[in-house]
């Protein structure tokens, strides 16, 4: 049965602010923010018979607006790759060769992210944006502990090499120190 105006006004009232802030943070602007949180309730309204009750609607939705975030950005890495120039990273990286700036700490961890494939992206995601623990990622992505800590694994190795090899900023070395941790 669809849902009905009234129950979508009533999650979007609950949840509405918390996809907002959690797709701003993976998409890097209020634009792109407002159109991830537009999709994630016109996909919950299409779907809405598919919900079953298994895990919070949050999480739920979660898990759509995540899905479409990283299909975004994949398209826009896409689209950077035909073209082969993108004027916005090229004034961007002569003009931010500083390190500290919060441009640099974004980018840094958008090229961690852009280097893996779509489900250890949602797995960093989940565990680092949105705080969930590795039991409630791997029960959200249907993914046993092994598997999980061999992904993120897998991601530490590859997040030290890039590091390593970049200006460390204050974010990158947070994000590494975080990964070190819980590793």
């Amino acid at each position: 049965m669809p849902a009905t105006e009234a129950e979508v006004q009533v999650l979007y009232e609950q949840y509405g602010p918390i996809l907002y802030n959690r797709c701003r943070r993976i998409m890097g602007n209020d634009e792109d923010a407002h159109d991830a949180v537009q999709e994630t309730f016109a996909r919950v309204i299409r779907s809405w018979d598919t919900f079953r009750d298994e895990s919070s609607p949050l999480t739920w939705m979660y898990r759509i607006s995540t899905n479409w975030c990283l299909n975004q950005i994949r398209n826009r890495r896409s689209r950077r790759a035909k073209h082969h120039v993108n004027r916005e990273d090229i004034l961007g990286e002569e003009h931010t060769q500083h390190a500290g700036g919060a441009k640099d700490d974004e980018r840094t961890v958008r090229t961690l992210l852009a280097g893996c494939d779509e489900e250890t992206q949602a797995i960093v995601i989940h565990l680092f944006f949105d705080e969930l623990s590795r039991k409630e990622v791997g029960e959200l992505l249907g993914m046993s502990q092994p598997t999980l800590r061999k992904r993120i694994d897998a991601f530490y190795k590859r997040a030290r090499r890039v590091l390593e090899s970049a200006p460390v900023t204050s974010a990158a070395a947070v994000l590494l120190v975080l990964f070190w941790v819980m590793s």
